[in-house]
């Protein structure tokens, strides 16, 4: 049975099914080179079929979301079917996609994104309890901003949406207001690092409200779309460099922290559930992650890499499998969720003429790139499937050294070309990180923040942020050129931390090999090892 599930609304996606097993999942942004690009995906969902060797003929079921999306559908036309209208509905359709007639099923999309964490996770029985800033625009009575639901056995048991909750709006509205986009939260949480909780309580008593419903006895953060075009405490604060954004900043990471802690509370003393998986865009906060994992509310937690609305095609072909189509679904211990995108065979590349190169083992190019890495380079990492979700975790990355001062300094300005304040992710193997971070379980997909110990800021502290901590990503096992990097960076140096930033400048992070050629011709990076070959550039040794 194979599932192909599209969603057209802002961050575009895609993804592949077959039997329960994933495929694919795709993001339009990469391939458009556009930042949260939406709108219609259908051709180049036909591109990754081919890719996949699948014609679209083979194709059993479409599985998508808000299929009359406004201005933004997916590209699959409505021939049949009545719309959902509330967040625990979907219905069975008709459409029309590749000049093709499909049944299709229709997943609303906070119900997309509860599928997805709960099908990837290793849990048999959880809570999916979702944040974000709403979805589902065309109908008011699915539209929402969190819910809660139960899984067990890989069925969905009940779906509570949770009202009068908000917590993606506040950071849409004060991302926003200090640097102009909305989608800049991640921007958002960098900077709290750097204020002060002067406007802590103010906060509180503006944006805070008590839940209502099934899990009243809390406070969250409230709907704060109210005050989307004119954002209060915002007197006098012209840049991110402002004293006073630094201090909404703070304020806004310390409510989502207080209020996500709060809300479980009342989510686990209602439900007396044991395993909690995350999803929705808010998820992507690793303060709050961290904080949630600490809490022992729960025994355990799940929050996968594409939590984000990017996910949300995945999680509907999911929903679409196991829960409408009843195939049987078993936790898996570790399934693939990072790297599910394109991957690029080698084939000769006309930007090399000029440059040394040389094809070579993994682990002989990564000797040359942890002696680079050591002389204060940058190397640029381009192999196998591109990574599913916002976050580079190694196929598409640039690495450096933590030890060496003002590195991050100098890849800010002189390679990615972004604000000063912001950090860059730690990458270590799992056996090492409880001896440079308070890190007590893995961390593959960089969704927790954590402190720093003091090994780590005594020789790795350009690794670390402002405020102490650094949100790390965690390396298992021994296969993959990253961690021959790792390894042999550690031989090199007797450091086993290396800093981890996205391979990308102002746009998407790059997709095809000829986008890393791109940016790897126009910004200083030392080396680059890209499909079996290592790259340099005319002065380097290679």
């Amino acid at each position: 049975m194979k599932i192909l599930g599209i969603a057209g609304g802002h961050d575009a996606n895609w993804a592949l099914v077959d039997d329960g097993r994933i495929l694919g999942a795709y993001e339009k942004e990469r391939f458009t080179r556009r930042r949260h690009d939406g709108g219609a995906v259908a051709e180049l969902a036909r591109q990754s079929l081919e890719a996949l060797r699948i014609a679209p003929r083979e194709i059993d079921l479409i599985a998508t979301t808000e299929p009359v999306h406004k201005g933004l559908d997916s590209g699959a036309r409505l021939l049949a079917g009545k719309k959902y209208c509330r967040p625990n509905e979907w219905q069975h359709h008709v459409v029309e996609l590749f000049d093709r007639v499909f049944p299709a099923v229709s997943v609303p999309h906070h119900l997309c994104h509860a599928a997805y964490a709960a099908y990837t996770s290793p849990f048999s029985e959880c809570i999916a309890v979702t944040l974000d800033g709403g979805g589902d625009l065309y109908t008011e009575e699915a539209y929402t901003c969190a819910t809660v639901s139960q899984w067990k056995q890989g069925r969905l048991q009940f779906l509570e949406s949770i009202p009068n909750v908000g917590f993606g709006s506040l950071w849409f509205t004060y991302a926003r207001a200090i640097f102009g986009d909305g989608n800049d939260s991640g921007k958002l949480m960098g900077l709290s690092g750097y204020g002060d909780d002067a406007l802590v309580e103010a906060f509180r008593d503006r944006f805070t409200a008590p839940v209502r419903g099934i899990f009243r006895g809390a406070r969250a953060i409230k709907d704060c779309w109210p005050d989307f075009e004119d954002p209060p405490f915002m007197n006098g604060v012209r840049s991110w460099q402002d004293t006073g954004a630094k201090r909404i900043a703070r304020a806004v990471q310390v409510l989502t922290t207080e209020c996500a802690v709060d809300f479980m509370r009342s989510v686990k003393h209602a439900t007396s559930a044991t395993k909690l998986v995350l999803g929705g865009g808010v998820a992507l906060n690793g303060y709050m992650t961290t904080a949630l994992r600490r809490s022992a509310l729960f025994t355990d937690c799940h929050v996968p890499p594409a939590v984000h609305d990017g996910g949300i095609a995945l999680g509907a072909a999911l929903f679409a499998c196991h829960n409408v189509l009843e195939y049987p679904w078993e936790p898996a211990a570790q399934p693939e969720l990072a790297f599910l995108g394109n991957r690029y065979a080698p084939k000769p590349l006309p930007e090399l003429d000029g440059l040394p190169s040389a094809k070579m083992a993994p682990e002989e190019a990564a000797i040359l790139c942890a002696q680079e890495l050591a002389r204060g380079g940058v190397v640029a990492v381009h192999e196998g499937r591109s990574e599913h979700g916002p976050r580079a975790l190694g196929n598409r990355s640039l690495l450096s050294g933590a030890s060496l001062a003002g590195t991050r300094d100098r890849i800010n300005s002189t390679i990615k070309f972004r604000e000063g304040f912001r950090p860059l992710a730690p990458i270590v193997h799992q056996q090492h990180a409880r001896e440079y971070f308070e890190l007590e379980w893995p961390s593959p997909y960089m969704m927790y923040i954590v402190e720093c110990k003091g090994s780590m800021r005594a020789t790795c502290a350009e690794g670390c942020h402002i405020d102490g901590t650094a949100r790390v990503q965690t390396v298992s096992g021994r296969a993959g050129f990253m961690s021959h990097v790792l390894e042999a960076y550690e031989r090199e140096t007797g450091v086993p931390v290396l800093l981890n930033t996205s391979f990308n400048l102002r746009e998407p992070i790059v997709e095809t090999p000829q986008d890393a050629m791109r940016m790897f011709l126009k910004v200083p990076l030392s080396l680059m090892w890209i499909e079996g070959e290592l790259v340099g550039k005319p002065h380097s040794l290679l």
